[in-house]
């Protein structure tokens, strides 16, 4: 292989899906993703896909938003198949977490997300059969919603070639060149692609890639499992039946397909080491018992369903359970964009656009310094303010 590239974005997963869309819709059409395996075969194939914008920062906050804004026209301005739905959401908090509710709700209604606090009722009426007892404090975020991983980063990755880009599958990159510290080209199997900018999009292996270039890129792999339950007739879940997120009985849910199927999410129980080439693809016996059960106490009226399986993912942690976005401390055109810890998907298309504009204008149009990988060194850790959930950022 002998080419140059205006961009190699390394992980065909979906921030490098639609880091390289974003790229091509601007114009820059020299523009190389490389993926190891097939475009999606990481994380963001194996999501949940659950769409919300209620986050304990400002920052985050917004780039939720802008990224389920962007979902809501997927189809039509991307193409493909989103699989976007919007059907609302309640969170249903104890005691505990009362105050990260309120500050959360408050924040989202700064930055215009149509949310809100509600009473037990309100939930109970919104989602019918949810048991509301041992719920504190619950809100509803009406334009929440969920989609599907796999097909928006197929999606993207096919607008981006149809504009330009070119998409190498089964093509890792195995190193990085540096000439003075400045990138100068990637090496595949095949070969080096010239090109002065990288960018590190590798998800759960964005420490392997940092380690290509003498960065330690801390993260820790952690399985991400949901279970699938089959409703009984006559007790469907609609499709555009809000989806829960019940710190109660610990687990999020959200319906799927034609309302037979409720998809959810609680307590992993692998206790193994995680590497990211060989982890479970589908989630245990054990867990499957456990979170069907916790959607029994959580919606009675469903704990006749039949569990059907599931899928299992890895989520990749940062130290604070936030995104490391921006440019790599020492080493000239070389950015990274990984650690998004469990929010990747509902990020992505906000991320992404992110990303283009600062390579292509230097500075993107929201203020990153937050999610820079030096904060962990100076000490300026993001927290989500749920007590025993950072997941929830």
């Amino acid at each position: 292989m002998t080419r140059t590239a205006d961009v190699v974005i390394i992980g065909g997963g979906i921030q490098g899906a639609s880091i390289a869309y974003h790229l091509t819709q601007r114009g820059l059409k020299n523009v190389v993703i490389l993926e190891k395996d097939t475009l999606a075969s990481g994380c963001s194939g194996r999501t949940g896909g659950m769409v919300r914008q209620h986050y304990s920062t400002d920052l985050v906050t917004v780039i939720a938003k802008q990224g389920r804004d962007f979902f809501a026209t997927f189809d039509e301005v991307v193409g493909g198949h989103s699989g976007w739905v919007q059907c609302g959401l309640v969170y249903m908090v104890t005691a505990k977490d009362v105050e990260a509710l309120k500050h959360n709700v408050a924040l989202g209604q700064k930055h215009g997300v149509p949310t809100r606090l509600i009473d037990a009722e309100e939930a109970r009426r919104r989602v019918p059969g949810l048991n509301t007892d041992g719920g504190v404090a619950f809100a509803f975020e009406e334009n929440a919603g969920y989609g599907d991983g796999y097909g928006s980063t197929i999606a993207f990755a096919n607008r981006a070639k149809e504009t330009g880009a070119t998409i190498l599958q089964n093509t890792p990159a195995i190193g990085i060149v540096l000439d003075n510290g400045r990138v100068v080209g990637v090496k595949t199997p095949a070969g080096t692609i010239a090109t002065r900018t990288a960018i590190n999009a590798a998800g759960p292996w964005a420490d392997r890639v940092g380690k290509m270039v003498g960065l330690d890129l801390t993260i820790k792999l952690e399985l991400i499992e949901e279970g699938v339950i089959r409703v009984e007739t006559g007790d469907s879940y609609p499709i555009h039946t809000p989806s829960v997120y019940d710190f109660v009985n610990g687990l999020s849910f959200r319906s799927e397909g034609t309302g037979q199927t409720v998809v959810a999410e609680g307590n992993s129980y692998f206790k193994g080491q995680l590497d990211a080439d060989s982890y479970p693809t589908k989630p245990s016996d054990e867990y499957i018992e456990d979170v069907s059960m916790r959607l029994a106490r959580a919606m009675p009226r469903l704990a006749n369903g039949t569990p059907r399986g599931g899928w299992a993912g890895l989520l990749e942690g940062t130290p604070d359970f936030h995104p490391v976005i921006g440019v790599a401390p020492g080493i000239d055109g070389l950015i990274l964009c990984y650690g998004f810890s469990g929010h990747g998907f509902k990020e992505a298309p906000a991320t992404g656009r992110l990303v283009a504009e600062l390579i292509l204008d230097g500075r993107p149009s929201l203020d990153l310094a937050p999610l820079a990988f030096e904060r962990f060194a100076a000490g300026r850790l993001l927290r989500s303010l749920y007590k025993d959930d950072p997941i929830m950022a």
